[in-house]
Formats: structure tokens, sequence, C-alpha cells
């Protein structure tokens, strides 16, 4: 494949609030990119990383998917065939955190689908709650390289599952490069983005990578409720939690569909 391989990417998330109070949290993280029918044989390769097993980095099929131990990739490529891009897809890599020392909270795994030429063709957003609740929306990529599908997840305590998200994507090469926004109808209210650079996948950098942010997922999981602590001072209030939408799964038939066209 042209550009796309397993690796690492070191790079900081920003997340900016805009409506109805002005917020912002930054920091560094550092994420794997991995083909989702290699994690075996990634497992083999590398001293510090296993798959569904303790190690210093791991994947667990339990994290992501159905959360049932159903392996990744039996779970990622029916949702790639049902799509209208599906048939073009002959390779999926997953970009998230992977555990560190047994633990991990993803709020956002993406998955890249490529066809033979190594051309984005599909985009899978896995999100996470911090109540355990998962919702994945699979959207087609065309030339503009922008995406929107309505919100479907509760995800922030201080907001509605109202309104819809907006991609803008970018081929993961030496750098990758993510930004979201949320819009709803007072207009767009949150913004976050990725932006890192690519180091090989190896013990080595795996090893740096622990050294530099030994403790990336309580990193994570405290900066989720340190930034709720602080948005509370700031006058934000809790919206109430609806029941998770059944099946946990938008599938888009095309790159922007809106309110009423993402089916569930």
């Amino acid at each position: 494949m042209s550009g796309a391989h397993s690796c690492l990417y070191h790079g900081e998330v920003v997340h900016r609030r805009l409506l109805p109070v002005r917020h912002e949290l930054r920091y560094r993280v550092f994420n794997l990119f991995a083909d989702i029918d290699q994690l075996p044989e990634l497992a083999s390769r590398l001293w510090l990383f296993s798959y569904n097993r303790f190690n210093l980095f791991s994947i667990d099929d339990r994290k992501h998917g159905r959360g049932d131990g159903t392996p990744i990739s039996d779970f990622i490529w029916p949702l790639v065939k049902a799509s209208s891009a599906g048939r073009q897809v002959t390779k999926v890599f997953m970009f998230c955190y992977p555990k560190v020392l047994g633990c991990v909270f993803n709020p956002l795994t993406v998955y890249y689908g490529f066809d033979s030429q190594g051309r984005l063709r599909l985009m899978i957003y896995e999100v996470n709650n911090t109540f355990g609740e998962r919702h994945s929306y699979v959207i087609p990529v065309d030339e503009s390289r922008r995406q929107s599908c309505d919100k479907k997840l509760y995800v922030s305590p201080f907001n509605a599952v109202e309104g819809h998200y907006d991609f803008d994507v970018h081929v993961p090469n030496d750098e990758l490069k993510l930004a979201i926004t949320l819009t709803t109808g007072q207009g767009p209210c949150l913004k976050a983005w990725f932006s890192g650079a690519r180091l090989p996948l190896t013990d080595a950098n795996l090893l740096k990578s622990f050294l530099g942010l030994p403790w990336l997922t309580l990193k994570i999981i405290g900066a989720i409720h340190w930034e709720a602590i602080r948005l509370w001072a700031k006058g934000m209030r809790i919206v109430n939690r609806p029941p998770p939408l059944e099946p946990a799964v938008s599938i888009a038939k095309k790159a922007n569909e809106r309110a009423g066209k993402v089916k569930s």
C-alpha cells in the first residue's frame, strides 16, 4: 500500500468548546495506527506489544466493537462491506490509544479503509463514553475529504444528543491530522482535533513512548474528569443521559448525509 503501514503517531489533542461557554484543553498523546488484520503478527514481532494479552502495550478485542471479545477484524469488516464504499476497501487500519500496562480508555477509535491503490475510501468512527456505551459511524470518503453525520450517542454530560458532526479528513502519511466539529441549532459548539508525526512501530519507539508519557491512560481519564469540574465551575450543567440507540451503528450512504438520513 502506498503511504499506509502500521506505526505510531506522536502529537497533540486539542478540544475547544465554543458554546455556551468558551473552554480549551490540549495535551500530548501518542497513538497506535495498526492494520486490524495484522494485530497477531505485530504481537509476535514486538516484545513490548501484545494482542489480547497483558504487556507494556496491547490491544484488546473487548475494548472495541461489540465489547464481548469478538475479534476487531470480525466486527469491522462486515461494517465495511455494508457501506456503499466497502467493495473498494482492501485494508483497514485502526487509530487508537493502546492499552498501557492493561489500562485504556478510547473516547474515539478511528478506522481508515483503503483500496488496493492506497486511496482512502471509508472511515469508521467508534465513539465511547465514560458510561461504557459505544456507537460506530460508518461514512464513505469522497473527493472533498469532508464528512458529516448526526450525533447518536451521549458523550459529554454537558451536551444533549443533538446536532451533527463534521469531520475534516486527511490521508495519514508522515503526519496524521483529524478534525471534528459538533454543531447544534445554536451553531458550532465544540471543535476537537489531533495532529501528530509518524514514528516506526518498533520496540525502541514503544519504550520511548512509554518513558515520555508513562501514564497515558490515567492522563486521558484524569483530564476528562478535571475538565468536567472546570466546566461545572464555569456554569455548565449536566444533561440527562438517554438510553443508547440499538443497534449501535450508523451507516451513511454518502459522505455528507444530514439529519434523518444516517440510518441506525
